[in-house]
């Protein structure tokens, strides 16, 4: 069963909507605008796509955004093919407020390309382009993960390499070993400890090349591993492992993150901070960018 917004998407939303005490002061005339914010996951099969009015204050924002035309074209199921689908209103509420959210089933193919058409009457379109992250991010080093199998035996910090798409210019890891089973009166439970958390304020690495290094501190991981044992010994049944977690971003979101970083909700209002955003022609504000998340299991018992 899949989830209305991912927690990674909303993590990734969560990392460019942080507060600000500056004073709303606009210093060029009002024209409406379509402010579009979307991110197409790798290998994902639905995409969503935010859409807002660009408000001439505060007082005038809108959350809600109905009556738009909303089309994804791109890379179909077969390479060679290219597909459009159209997307449907499914305005949510978002912490209170009625944020449209238009939504379609789609199979987002690595390394493909797409073009999100965004249109409403008293509106230039908006219009942005992007190419996917290959998925399956890995560590291929088979000896590393027999010794991240059996936690209690290590004894030194492991560096592992992790190889990433060279469509991505960003990236960030996080590690976790996680329990899952049932407890004594049957029902599912699960825990979850950090290894490598993720910093919520910074959490990129520039990417360079196609794979960076990553260290593992023996002593996190050992601890972790120690808290999920304890965790299983209270369940009837239970699960052990370790998932490395490597989200990739492309150079859309990671310089829309860097630019907009310490603004107030960048995505609702008028601002004159150089925000970065890749619709075509500044006809419209905000962006259309790609990610993936690829997982690499350890399983410990």
């Amino acid at each position: 069963m899949q989830n209305l917004f991912p927690p990674t998407l909303l993590f990734l939303i969560s990392l460019i909507s942080l507060s600000c005490n500056e004073p709303f002061q606009p210093e060029v005339a009002y024209r409406p605008e379509l402010n579009v914010y979307s991110v197409l996951f790798s290998n994902a099969h639905g995409v969503y796509v935010r859409v807002t009015s660009v408000a001439e204050s505060p007082s005038g924002m809108e959350q809600a955004l109905h009556g738009v035309s909303v089309t994804l074209t791109g890379t179909g199921p077969i390479d060679s093919t290219v597909e459009t689908v159209t997307l449907t209103d499914t305005t949510a509420l978002v912490d209170g407020a009625a944020v449209s959210f238009y939504y379609a089933p789609a199979h987002i193919i690595p390394q493909g390309s797409y073009l999100v058409t965004v249109t409403r009457n008293g509106y230039p379109p908006a219009v942005a382009s992007v190419q996917i992250p290959s998925g399956y991010a890995t560590i291929p080093d088979r000896s590393i993960y027999a010794i991240l199998q059996k936690p209690i035996n290590i004894k030194t910090d492991l560096q592992l390499t992790v190889q990433v798409s060279g469509i991505a210019s960003a990236g960030f890891v996080r590690m976790s070993v996680e329990c899952r089973g049932l407890d004594s009166s049957g029902n599912f439970a699960v825990q979850n400890f950090n290894v490598l958390p993720v910093d919520s304020l910074n959490p990129f690495i520039e990417l360079g090349s196609t794979s960076f290094p990553l260290r593992v501190d023996t002593t996190l991981y050992q601890n972790a591993f120690g808290l999920a044992r304890q965790y299983a010994g209270s369940l009837r049944r239970s699960h052990l492992y370790a998932d490395v977690i490597v989200t990739q971003v492309d150079n859309n979101l990671y310089r829309f993150f860097i630019t907009s970083n310490n603004t107030a909700n960048p995505l609702l209002m008028r601002t004159d901070k150089i925000i970065f955003s890749n619709i075509f022609n500044n006809a419209g504000t905000g962006i259309v960018a790609g990610a993936s998340i690829d997982t690499t299991r350890i399983f410990l018992f």
